[in-house]
């Protein structure tokens, strides 16, 4: 039945009818003239001007361009006039929308006419790549077929773009608006001439700018979400969520939105949503809501509602959009949406490997049924999808095979528009040229399938190289699902499968593809791709060794080289961004000094081993615990791979940017049984830290942090503390890996925990016993954290995948005054059996 629907959605919007005359030589083109009205807008003489261009370039005929026919055949017609109206040619237009297009082939003329703004421009480019087999590969690499294209058919070919809202988000396209109006991307550039974009903005994040903490925290904070006891006015991720239920918040949001509509009110849509955080409003009103709704879009949704009926009001044609994404994702029990709201529909959990409706990917499911319920109860809904690791940008990222059959999956549930987020904050990510194009025009015409996409763009992208790219490509993907693993969009190297051995055989086929280049152009473009599998390389291959006080790089003779090559051709081809928040010389200096070496205080007794970079936020990268022969902590054991420690690592973070000024790093030394560190601020604070081993008790591990306050103005505080460490197993098993709390008793919590904070998360902050741990039963190991119930709470992260248990603190807040000092401590004890 669903595959019934999907044909007969695509024959609504796609329609191909031969005459049945006899091709056209192209060749007979040459006498043609190419028509468009002298009334034309702008695309639509562009779109002559393409044509023109564009077909000189495939064939090596220049056509005359004139607003009227020269005479009664042998003409272009190009875009709605009075001309093509009067032409035997002539039909109607009225049903093609904004961007529907109708090519017509006759023997005698030829007609690319679609609707307004962007329809005959995308007929032109249609005609194009139908026809003569042109491929608009980047912005700088347009293919034409050698030889040309022999013959036109005579048909008639009508297309309706399934989604009106098309966003491949690259910077390969908000860079060349002129390539992105080729790959049909409608939703970069105002420019007349390339159509505009699409009326539909994308739904993001907006609570923050209709809700300004800045302007009604310190008065109302009852304006917002209750957390934990405490109205939370320092969230990230564009500010505090709202008290959604609080009838002044709805009143000024409905307000600021009215505003913004008032100043603009021909725009189609307007977000009302909520910001980038998880932070949401537990009051005892918001929280019935969502108890009676089965999720926190309830309360959410409400909001939305209430703000809707005050825009239909005054401004009845313009829709209200709200995202459905993490927390919000499920659709509530029985609030439904207004007919004037629109859903954007955000797939952030999703496994990004397989496509969101293969009924063997666990990850996927939940996604699936929450498009079957908001498909229920909303007629308009959109989606926000992913398709980039956003903590490495240019890791390799096996999704090829997934992005066709997701789009596909979207036109057949109606979605109207589709946001296919990548890495457009940053140059050259992984591959971005290559899915660029796939994802364009996947977008453009959802039956198409994307790894043949990426095959056709490698045959005419890098020429006689392109089987060892091909056989690259393959690798990746192949091994990624010999794994098992099901990765969303912020996977380590191991998650989508990538290892020594792997990324060893990927860099070997682009070193080979390099050899096979055709030209110097291709060599180029090779010389790029080489980044990737480098990265790869980094991530995998290469190990941090300590020797005399300091680590570095460790990787084979073969790939010795591969740091200093990385760094060149990041430079070379002006990588801008190493992860969504990390510039790339962030990630290069981090290469740098792991190549020159990276200073490390060490600490050891009977019991325990320890290693510590100052340098590096004070981060503890070795935990080691002799009598069991135990890596406490990922970063110095069987997981430790890459260049950076990127993870299982012991460190304690604050919030504040100030923290990460590397200007401010910490200085150490070793002082008989301990590491000492010092940090000195801008403003002149201090911190110290402490890791010590007590010859009385030396199974324990003890921390001890101090801040010394010395600004003139008073300064907050507030610390994680977050031990990464190593639980030997995948299992989420609870018979297999405990968690358990200290109150009166030890008792474990994590019966039905899967992944992250899990539905206890408030029993283990309210826990008063001042201890936590967990234990792995097959491996009879575990770790203990205790600490002071009156410094801070125990926040628990868990991610079975990553063999990974973070026995986390959050300390209470602390306000200080100039001179005054405050503590906190811990320590950490390694466990041979269960706490009791």
């Amino acid at each position: 039945m669903a595959l019934k629907s999907a044909l007969i959605f695509l024959a609504l919007t796609v329609s191909s009818i031969s005459f049945g005359e006899s091709p056209i030589p192209v060749k007979s083109l040459g006498s043609w003239t190419i028509v468009v009205a002298p009334d034309a807008i702008a695309s639509e003489k562009y779109a002559a001007e393409e044509f023109r261009d564009l077909l000189k370039k495939a064939t090596g005929m220049e056509l005359a361009v004139s607003d009227s026919p020269r005479q009664a055949t042998g003409n272009v017609f190009i875009g709605d006039g009075e001309s093509f109206r009067k032409s035997s040619l002539a039909f109607g237009i009225e049903d093609l929308g904004e961007e529907g297009l109708h090519i017509r082939i006759t023997p005698a003329s030829i007609a690319i006419v679609g609707g307004r703004p962007r329809g005959t421009l995308y007929g032109v480019y249609e005609c194009m790549e139908r026809y003569l087999g042109v491929r608009f590969l980047t912005r700088d690499h347009t293919h034409f077929p050698s030889p040309s294209i022999a013959e036109l058919p005579c048909e008639d070919h009508i297309y309706r773009p399934i989604f009106e809202f098309r966003w491949s988000y690259y910077k390969e396209n908000s860079d060349a608006p002129d390539f992105a109006a080729r790959m049909r991307v409608n939703t970069v550039t105002s420019d007349d001439k390339l159509g505009g974009r699409t009326r539909q903005e994308l739904i993001g994040h907006t609570f923050g700018r209709y809700l300004p903490v800045e302007k009604y925290g310190k008065d109302h904070p009852e304006y917002f979400a209750l957390v934990d006891g405490v109205r939370k006015l320092d969230s990230g991720g564009g500010g505090p969520e709202p008290c959604v239920s609080n009838p002044a918040v709805i009143d000024i949001i409905s307000s600021n939105v009215l505003a913004d509509l008032e100043a603009d009110p021909h725009r189609k849509n307007i977000s009302v949503s909520q910001n980038d955080n998880d932070a949401y409003c537990r009051c005892a009103t918001c929280e019935a809501i969502n108890k009676a709704e089965g999720t926190p879009m309830g309360s959410n949704l409400a909001l939305v509602n209430a703000v809707a009926d005050r825009v239909a009001e005054k401004f009845p044609g313009i829709k209200v959009g709200t995202l459905s994404y993490w927390y919000t994702r499920k659709p509530p029990k029985t609030i439904k949406p207004r007919e004037n709201v629109q859903i954007q529909l955000c797939s952030i959990e999703c496994c990004t490997f397989h496509p969101l409706n293969d009924p063997s990917c666990p990850k996927n499911r939940e996604f699936c049924a929450d498009m079957e319920g908001w498909k229920s109860i909303c007629n308009d809904i959109w989606i926000w999808n992913y398709n980039t690791n956003f903590s490495s940008y240019d890791l390799p990222f096996p999704n090829l095979r997934a992005i066709g059959p997701n789009v596909r999956f979207f036109s057949e549930n109606h979605v109207k528009g589709v946001f296919m987020q990548a890495n457009g904050n940053g140059n050259a990510g992984e591959m971005s040229d290559l899915r660029n194009y796939v994802i364009s025009r996947c977008l453009w015409n959802p039956s198409l399938e994307s790894w043949p996409l990426a095959e056709e763009f490698c045959r005419l992208h890098y020429g006689a190289a392109a089987g060892k790219v091909i056989d690259y490509l393959a690798l990746l993907h192949d091994n990624l699902e010999q794994s098992g693993n099901h990765p969303a969009c912020f996977p380590t190297a191991a998650e989508v499968g990538l290892n020594a051995d792997i990324s060893t055989r990927a860099y070997r086929l682009i070193r080979e593809a390099i050899a096979l280049a055709d030209n110097d152009e291709v060599k180029s473009r090779l010389e790029k791709f080489s980044i990737y599998p480098m990265k790869a390389v980094l991530e995998t291959a290469a190990t941090m060794s300590c020797d005399q006080g300091t680590f570095r790089c460790v990787l084979p003779d073969e790939l010795k080289d591969v740091p200093r090559q990385y760094i060149d051709l990041c430079k070379r081809f002006n990588l801008t961004m190493a992860a969504e928040t990390i510039p790339i010389e962030v990630y290069l200096d981090a290469v740098e000094r792991a190549v020159e070496g990276i200073p490390a205080l060490a600490l050891e007794n009977a019991v325990w081993r320890i290693k510590v970079i100052p340098e590096q936020n004070g981060r503890m990268v070795e935990l080691f615990h002799k009598p069991s022969g135990k890596h406490m902590l990922a970063a110095s054991g069987d997981q430790n791979h890459g260049i950076s420690f990127r993870r299982g690592d012991c460190q304690e973070l604050w919030g504040d940017p100030a923290m990460r000024n590397p200007k401010d790093a910490f200085t150490g030394e070793v002082s008989g049984s301990a590491i000492r560190m010092k940090r000195v601020l801008a403003d002149g604070s201090v911190i110290q830290r402490t890791i010590r081993l007590e010859e009385g008790r030396p199974e324990l591990v003890f921390n001890e942090t101090t801040v010394t306050h010395q600004s003139d103005s008073p300064g907050n505080y507030q610390f994680k503390i977050r031990p990464e460490i190593d639980t030997y197993t995948t299992s989420n098993d609870p018979n297999v890996l405990s968690v358990l709390i200290k109150g009166k008793d030890w008792e474990q919590i994590n019966q039905s925990w899967d992944k992250a904070d899990g539905p206890n998360k408030d029993r283990l902050r309210l826990a008063q016993g001042g201890e936590y741990a967990f234990f792995n039963h097959e491996q009879h190991m575990g770790m203990k954290l205790t600490y002071h119930p009156e410094q801070a709470t125990a926040r628990l992260w868990w991610n079975p995948e990553w063999e990974q248990v973070n026995l986390e603190l959050m300390t209470r807040l602390a306000q200080l005054t100039k001179g005054v000092s405050w503590s906190y401590d811990y320590t950490l004890e390694f466990l041979p059996e269960p706490p009791h």
